[in-house]
This record gives C-alpha cells, sequence and structure tokens, in this order.
C-alpha cells in the first residue's frame, strides 16, 4: 500500500532517486586517473600477475635518477623490408702487416687488442742490408763532402782572381785612355808647330811632355808591383798549404819580377832623355818626321785601349770563376746522390730506419691488432706476416632480399640493424651495395648496408636482423619509444606521470619501426610516459617505493587510503564520474521500481476502486542489464568493488 503511494507520486520518485544517486556517489571509491579513461589499471587485481604499485618520486630526485618523461604522440613509422644477414668488415679494412726486410724482430710495440693509429710504430727490426747500404751512402757523402770543400776554395780563389784582374784591367784601360789623350794633343801641338814653325817651342812642350808620360808610367809600374806582391805572397801561402799548385806560385813570383823591371825601366825612361836631344836638334832643324811619329803614336794608343778593354787575363779569370762554380755544383749533386740508393730503398720498402739498419715498422690503417704471429729476437724473411689489423670503425650488414622487393631497394636507403647480443640497441646505416644477379634456386639477391660501429660493438659474423625503410605507415600511429617499455611477468607495462607519482599502467603493443613501438591499446594522445630510466621505477615499486628517512616517524601497519585532492581532477575527470554515478542509480532503482510493482500489483488494484489501471514495467533481459553494469571503455575497466572492499 506504501509502496503504492509512492509509485503514484512522481515527485517522491524524483525525490527518492535523487537521495539515492547521492548516496551512490559519496559511497563510491575515488581513484586517481592520469587521463581521461584511466582507471582500473591503477589498481591491483585479484589475479596472480599484479600491476606494480605507484611510486611517488619528486622532481629533484627524479631529475637526480635521469628519469625523462615524454608525451605519447601519434605519428607515421618508417616501415619497409625486413630481413636477416650478419655483420662483417669492409673490404681493406683487414691488413696483414708484413716484415718488409729480412732481419731480426728486436722490439714489438704493441699487443692483440690494441688500438693503433695510421703511421703509428708496430715493431722494430733489425736488418743487415739496410745496414750495409747506409754504410755505403755516409762513405759516399763524406767523399762528396770532401770535394765540395775543394771546389767551395777554388771557387773562392777564382772570384779573387776574377776581381784582382778587374783592377788591373780597370787601371790599364785608364792608362791607355790617358795616353791615347796625351799623344792626341801632342799630335795636335806637333801640327800647329810645323804651321807656326814653332820648333824650338814644340822640342821643349815634348819635354815637358815626356817627362809627363814619364811619370805616369811610373806610377802604373808601381801599381803592378804592389799588386804582383801581393798576389805572390798569396800564392806562396797556398801552395806551402797544398790549396794550389807550385806551378801557379811560379807563376806569380814571374809576374812579380817583371813588375820590378817594369818600374826600373819606367824610372830610366830614355824618352826624356832623347826629348832634351831634340830640344838642341830643334834649334836647327824642324823635325817633319816627329809629326809622323806622333801620327803614329795615336794609332798605337787607340790599338793599346781597345787590348786593355778586351784583357786576356780577365776572360781567362771569369772562365776559371765559372769552372769554380760548376764543381761546387757538382759536388753538391754528388752528396745529394749519395744517400739516393739508400732513401730510394727505404721508399721501396715503404719503411723508415735508422743509422744503425734499425727499420720501424708502422701502421698502414687506423684500427685493432687482431693478432700477431712473432716474438721477440725472432728472425724474418721478407713478407713474412708480422700481425693482422683490424679496422672495425665501420662494417657491413649483408643479407638476401627477394627479388620480388628489388625494385623497392635502392642504394642510399637507410638500414636499422638489430643484433642478438644487443637486443635493445639499434644501429642505422644506408645501402651501398646492391646485387647485379638473382641466385638461380634461392631467387635472391644480395644488399649490403655500412653502417657505423660505435665502440666496436659490431662484431664480424653477429647474426643481424635488417630492415630496409621504403616506406611510412599510411595514417599516423600513436607510438613510444620502445625504452619506455618494461616487461612484467609477460606485461608490457609503462610509467605515468601524475604530478610527483608514477603509475604503472598496462599496454598492448603493435609493430616496432627502429626504437619506436606501435601502442594499440593502453594509452591516450599526450599521456605523459617515461622514456628514460622506466626499469629503475619497476625496482623500487618493487622494493616498496621509496624509503622513509631516519627522521620520519614509524608508520602503523594500517592500510593507507589514498588521499586525492578532487580540485586538482580535470572537468572531464568529474563529468566521466558523474556519468558512472547515474548509470549505477538509474540501473539501481529501475530494478528497485520493477521489482517492487511485482510484489505490489494486486494490492494496488483491490484498493483503486472504480479507478483500476495497470503498471506495465519495462522488459530488461540479461544483456542490457549486463551492458549497463559495465563502463567498457579503450582500457576494459572493470568494477571498482575490490578497492571498495580493501578500503573498507
Amino acid at each position: 500500500m506504501i509502496f503504492h503511494k509512492y509509485a503514484q507520486s512522481p515527485a517522491i520518485i524524483s525525490s527518492f532517486s535523487g537521495s539515492l544517486f547521492s548516496l551512490i556517489l559519496l559511497s563510491s571509491p575515488a581513484a586517481v586517473f592520469a587521463h581521461a579513461g584511466h582507471g582500473n589499471e591503477f589498481h591491483q587485481s585479484g589475479e596472480t600477475t599484479q600491476t606494480p604499485a605507484a611510486i611517488s618520486v619528486d622532481a629533484e630526485t627524479a631529475k637526480r635518477l635521469g628519469i625523462k618523461v615524454s608525451p605519447a604522440a601519434p605519428q607515421r613509422l618508417d616501415i619497409g623490408i625486413k630481413t636477416t644477414g650478419q655483420i662483417e668488415t669492409l673490404p681493406n679494412q683487414k691488413v696483414e702487416v708484413t716484415a718488409p726486410v729480412a732481419g731480426k724482430v728486436v722490439e714489438l710495440l704493441v699487443k692483440p687488442g690494441d688500438k693503433v693509429s695510421k703511421g703509428q710504430p708496430l715493431a722494430v727490426l733489425s736488418s743487415s742490408e739496410l745496414g750495409q747500404l747506409r754504410v755505403e751512402s755516409l762513405s759516399k757523402q763524406a767523399e762528396a763532402e770532401a770535394d765540395l770543400q775543394q771546389a767551395e776554395g777554388d771557387l773562392k780563389l777564382a772570384r779573387e782572381n776574377y776581381d784582382r784582374q778587374l783592377e788591373i784591367s780597370a787601371a790599364e784601360i785608364a792608362q791607355a785612355q790617358t795616353q791615347l789623350t796625351a799623344v792626341t794633343k801632342q799630335y795636335q801641338r806637333e801640327q800647329e808647330l810645323v804651321n807656326k814653325r814653332s820648333v824650338v817651342q814644340a822640342a821643349q812642350e815634348n819635354y815637358q811632355r815626356q817627362v809627363e808620360i814619364a811619370q805616369a808610367e811610373i806610377a802604373q809600374a808601381e801599381t803592378e808591383l804592389t799588386v804582383a806582391k801581393e798576389q805572390f805572397d798569396r800564392d806562396k801561402e797556398l801552395a806551402a798549404s797544398g790549396a794550389i799548385a807550385r806551378r801557379t806560385m811560379l807563376e806569380s813570383q814571374a809576374h812579380f819580377a817583371e813588375a820590378k823591371a817594369a818600374v826600373a825601366k819606367a824610372k830610366s825612361r830614355p824618352e826624356v832623355i832623347k826629348a832634351q836631344t831634340e830640344i838642341k836638334q830643334a834649334e836647327v832643324d824642324l823635325p817633319m818626321r816627329e809629326l809622323r811619329e806622333s801620327q803614329g803614336r795615336v794609332a798605337e794608343a787607340k790599338a793599346q785601349l781597345t787590348r786593355a778593354q778586351s784583357r786576356r787575363e780577365v776572360l781567362e779569370a771569369e772562365n776559371q770563376l765559372k769552372r769554380g762554380k760548376t764543381a761546387v755544383e757538382v759536388a753538391q749533386s754528388r752528396i745529394r746522390l749519395a744517400d739516393a740508393a739508400y732513401q730510394a730503398r727505404l721508399q721501396q720498402l715503404g719503411t723508415v730506419a735508422n743509422d744503425r739498419g734499425l727499420v720501424t715498422v708502422v701502421a698502414p690503417i687506423s684500427g685493432t691488432v687482431a693478432d700477431r704471429e712473432i716474438t721477440p729476437g725472432e728472425s724474418v724473411n721478407a713478407e713474412k706476416p708480422l700481425m693482422s689489423l683490424l679496422n672495425d670503425s665501420r662494417v657491413f650488414a649483408t643479407a638476401n632480399i627477394y627479388e620480388k622487393d628489388l625494385n623497392k631497394v635502392k642504394k642510399g636507403q637507410e638500414v636499422r640493424v638489430k643484433v642478438a647480443n644487443l637486443p635493445d640497441r639499434t644501429f642505422n646505416g644506408k645501402i651501398v651495395l646492391i646485387g647485379s644477379s638473382v641466385a638461380g634456386e634461392t631467387r635472391v639477391v644480395p644488399v649490403k648496408a655500412e653502417l657505423d660501429n660505435i665502440n666496436g660493438k659490431l662484431k664480424p659474423g653477429l647474426f643481424a636482423e635488417l630492415e630496409i625503410l621504403t616506406d611510412k605507415t599510411a595514417t599516423n600511429i600513436l607510438a613510444i619509444p620502445s625504452a619506455a617499455v618494461v616487461d612484467v611477468s609477460g606485461k608490457k607495462t609503462v610509467y605515468l606521470q601524475n604530478g610527483n607519482a608514477y603509475q604503472a599502467v598496462e599496454i598492448e603493443l603493435g609493430q616496432t619501426a627502429g626504437d619506436l613501438v606501435e601502442v594499440k591499446r593502453g594509452l591516450f594522445e599526450g599521456d605523459l610516459i617515461v622514456t628514460q630510466r622506466a626499469p629503475q621505477l619497476y625496482a623500487q615499486s618493487l622494493r616498496g617505493g621509496s624509503k622513509t628517512s631516519k627522521d620520519e616517524p614509524k608508520k602503523d601497519a594500517t592500510p593507507k587510503v589514498t588521499e586525492v585532492n578532487f580540485n586538482n581532477l580535470p572537468v572531464s575527470l568529474w563529468w566521466a564520474g558523474i556519468g558512472g554515478g547515474v548509470a549505477i542509480a538509474s540501473l539501481t532503482f529501475t530494478a528497485g521500481v520493477l521489482w517492487g510493482n511485482r510484489r505490489k500489483l494486486p494490492a494496488i488494484a483491490a484498493d483503486s476502486g472504480n479507478n483500476n489501471f495497470s503498471v506495465s514495467a519495462p522488459t530488461l533481459n540479461a544483456s542490457t542489464v549486463h551492458e549497463l553494469s559495465l563502463r567498457d571503455d579503450n582500457h576494459r575497466v572493470k568494477s571498482q568493488e575490490t578497492e571498495a572492499k580493501s578500503l573498507n
């Protein structure tokens, strides 16, 4: 009866449903959401495998631990052809170092595993062949240096002689010019005297002229005597030291004696005496003959000037100077050639050696010493292997592709490579070689990709998985770095940041593209996920979260209810909560009304008198009730009854 009255009053029903709805909202357990839709994956289920608990880390600690957070974002992923192959050494990057010459191993400077640079010394050998060549080279060089010293001495003497001859020639030219001037003037005066019949005056002037000429000749003879004496003294010293031949010294001595005689001759010049006689003779007879003689002297003076200008001794001294220069050049060339055979042999061997015949073997390339086949003190023949060097800074990843994929592969395309011993590491390279023919039975074509081998992690012979990037996904795909994924008992899990809290969320992965992996379920665009140091967060969560400091008071063992600040929740989360509450309240109220109507319908009919009416109850089948009782989002959120029981 009572329920029948309430059922007839819409206001009472509305008030009752509102109260019931408020009671349900207040009694429902609260959850912290990282994003609208994240819910029950934050709670531990009753299953055997449990999702790791949330862990709280302040900003300073997160920075110190190196935790990095990035938003999940959709993007087009690089996709391509996947194949398998192996790591190989680049051609010419494995070199066998051999002995350049037969000898004995004196010292080994490297051992297997050592890193070496191009040109770095590897070993020292003692070679008798190079030692003998070096001795011969030094002997020839010493002989050539002695010849050079002799040639330089001769050149110096030739240069001094040339300078001296130039001085003598200049003096002779000056004398010839003076004499030519004098005889020319004499001729002119004699011609005038003949014309004026001034014979006596002409004789007197002739006497005076002869005196001047005699004085000039004396001065010249004394100059030549001084020069001849200096030359004789110098040649005498050089002959005593053996620098010049004795014959040269004797020639200088003879020249010195001639100079003395010339001085004596000049001082007793007969022309002066003759001029005195002519004065007396001129007083008696007019010597027309003297005029003709004067003409002859003018001609002779001109010839003497010409001879002085082309003095033979100067030409000989010049030639001697040239011969001295040539001798010096020849000696210098011999010095250079003395070492040519030795250096040519070293160049032929491609190595360096010292004066003792010790040969230093250097590295032809940069790389690592792979093996060493000799020991100190061992005798080796030429071309005997000493050690091998391997340059693995760059390597090949080789694989085969089917002919149906051949038109998709081109040189220069990027390649991602993974190896078994480094599953979390991706190496990038480019296609550098595509085979020119297809294998008959397997119908495959070999390809090679060149990779940077940082720190030498890629070893020749390692099994490799290659992905040749030929295209991109048609649409944007939500993808995250593979380093952000933690394997928790076979379930793929990531950590989401919510303030200072990091909550584990189970996700479903799709295709992999290099260091990125597709997320099919479990994340939304913009979710802040831990991309670095996620395994450390998981390990910390297994230890029970952050450890308390010694100064903090001990906490009781009672379960701690997470305090939630609803003012910090986004509006979208409020609407999600309201929607869930409305659904639950509506379902509960509808079920109660239907149940009450089934039990009270006869009583209501009896009390109604003539106002008989029937209530038509809505039909709710099992599938409808099940759909209303579930909140189905992308994360399959389960019922929150487990958490409510744990809090109670």
